[in-house]
């Protein structure tokens, strides 16, 4: 039987109505007990009915349910199976931080000078601006940084900026990223000095007639960076434009390709830089310069503060708790490899530090790591596995542990509500009440999180899937949707299928 459900699970209730099973009724509306040809179907039959959707039936599939109100395990198939969980994985890694860093840890990014060096107006040799791995840094930022500098009277620098990334060991692709080799956003290298999460941003629009070439420009416009255009405008509404990328020795060729039709709107390509030192060196120069800064070296160098420097200026990022949101909600990887490396208590930082201070954190929480393996923070490609047992241990020992519970509780998408899972569940009694992380890979599909209710303490979960045929995970979400469902009314007390829907 096909279990393919939407956001109101009716395949479901269809099942449960065509055999002629009574609706199951949760611990708060307790009834008495059906004969035993037609018994209740509880929260495990219904996982059951789930999961035997034939789209799973060479699919892998790792299931833990249990309920910290009773301490009780609800459900478990395939439990302590290691599996690559995809974007679960930000999960282990944000759950580390906020318990190593804290929540309240904020990144700062510095600005120095040499010993003496400001005098009056002119700043005499180099400007050193020294990253600490901040995730979120931002042109704004430097923006607001330069702007500061010139309040204080700063109008001349007689040498250039020299950019220091060395709290980090290099910079570098995220480990297992070389998997793959595609040109995307998503997969930007880590650097302690980084700015825009280390992409840039060209945006697009057709020309004002047919033929005319089309309109871009480079965001943040700067002079490394060469755009040609080789695109024209067409008729009607169609569109399909491609960037060709170059990196070169000191300079980044780009080609826009294809044709966008003139009634269509504008599109925006967002793609990772190759040299992230260079890059944020290259914004802050171009700060200083709209700041009304005149620095004399238009190139800027990479390099280390010197010991005795003054200290002038400094950002400091938003908190961690505020930070891992972007993480949870909307699975940022490059913020999630960028935490990860500051997780090492060495300097510089390295992946391999940073990963085994992971692995010592989680399998201490989890009171198990056989088979748990973590190749990265942001769970890019096949580099990590972890049980369902695994990750549902983490879950509760960070609900019980008061000092990060709500912080790590607020950075979790909200079915039917907001993030990744804004759309899933929204027409339903349990939208609002679940709070996850989804994770999708190809072949991969995951969610993980707590399913809560008024007056108790949630029920955690994790719901891992490999193996799965290909063409798109649609269907694996539905299942995940139904279980999840479940879940939530199991907490809730209310029946596990919505009687309105049943008698429709």
């Amino acid at each position: 039987m096909r279990i393919d459900v939407g956001r109101r699970a009716p395949t479901v209730i269809a099942f449960i109505a065509a055999i002629g099973l009574p609706l199951a009724v949760g611990p708060a509306q307790p009834v008495a007990a059906a004969p035993a040809e037609q018994a209740t179907p509880g929260l495990s039959d219904l996982i059951d009915l789930a999961l035997s959707d034939p789209y799973l039936v060479d699919a892998t599939v790792g299931i833990r349910v249990e309920d910290l109100q009773t301490g009780k395990v609800l459900y478990e198939r395939g439990a302590d199976t290691p599996l690559n969980p995809a974007s679960n994985v930000k999960l282990l890694t944000t759950a580390s931080a906020l318990a190593i860093l804290g929540p309240e840890h904020r990144y700062s990014t510095r600005v120095y000078t040499r010993d003496d060096a400001w005098e009056g107006s002119t700043v005499k040799g180099d400007l050193y601006i020294k990253g600490s791995g901040d995730p979120n840094l931002v042109t704004g930022d430097l923006y607001e940084l330069a702007a500061r500098l010139r309040a204080a009277g700063i109008t001349k620098i007689t040498g250039g900026v020299t950019v220091d990334s060395s709290a980090f060991d290099r910079d570098e692709l995220p480990p297992g990223f070389d998997q793959k080799t595609e040109m995307a956003s998503y997969r930007a290298p880590s650097g302690a000095t980084a700015v825009n999460f280390n992409t840039f941003v060209i945006r697009a629009r057709a020309g004002a007639s047919v033929g005319d070439d089309v309109v871009a420009h480079v965001q943040p416009h700067l002079p490394y960076l060469d755009l040609e255009i080789d695109a024209k405008t067409s008729e009607g509404h169609r569109r399909r434009l491609w960037t060709e990328v170059e990196h070169r020795k000191d300079r980044v060729r780009l080609v826009l390709h294809g044709k966008t039709g003139v009634d269509s709107g504008p599109q925006s390509f967002r793609y990772p830089v190759g040299d992230p030192s260079r890059y944020a060196g290259e914004v802050f120069t171009m700060a200083l310069k709209h700041a009304g800064i005149r620095v004399s070296r238009k190139t800027p160098k990479v390099g280390t503060v010197p010991r005795s420097a003054d200290l002038i200026e400094a950002h400091r990022s938003s908190p961690l708790s505020v930070l891992i949101r972007s993480v949870n909600k909307f699975s940022n990887n490059f913020m999630a490899e960028q935490i990860l490396k500051t997780l090492d208590d060495h300097a510089p930082a390295t992946f391999a530090g940073a990963l085994q201070r992971v692995r010592t954190h989680v399998g201490k929480q989890a009171g198990n790591s056989e088979g748990l393996q973590l190749g990265n923070g942001s769970g890019l490609y096949d580099n990590n596995r972890v049980t369902p047992a695994q990750m549902t241990a983490l879950l509760a020992s960070v609900y019980k542990d008061f000092r990060i519970r709500p912080d790590f509780l607020a950075s979790l998408a909200v079915m039917g509500t907001d993030g990744t899972t804004r759309s899933r569940l929204e027409e339903t009694p349990s939208a609002g009440w679940i709070r996850v992380k989804t994770g999708t890979l190809d072949g991969v599909s995951a969610l993980s999180g707590y399913a809560g209710a008024m007056g108790r303490k949630p029920v955690v979960f994790s719901i891992l899937m490999n193996d799965l045929p290909s063409g798109g995970t649609s269907k694996a979400r539905a299942v995940q949707n139904t279980i999840a469902d479940v879940i939530a009314r199991h907490a809730s007390g209310r029946p596990l299928v919505d009687p309105d829907a049943a008698a429709k």
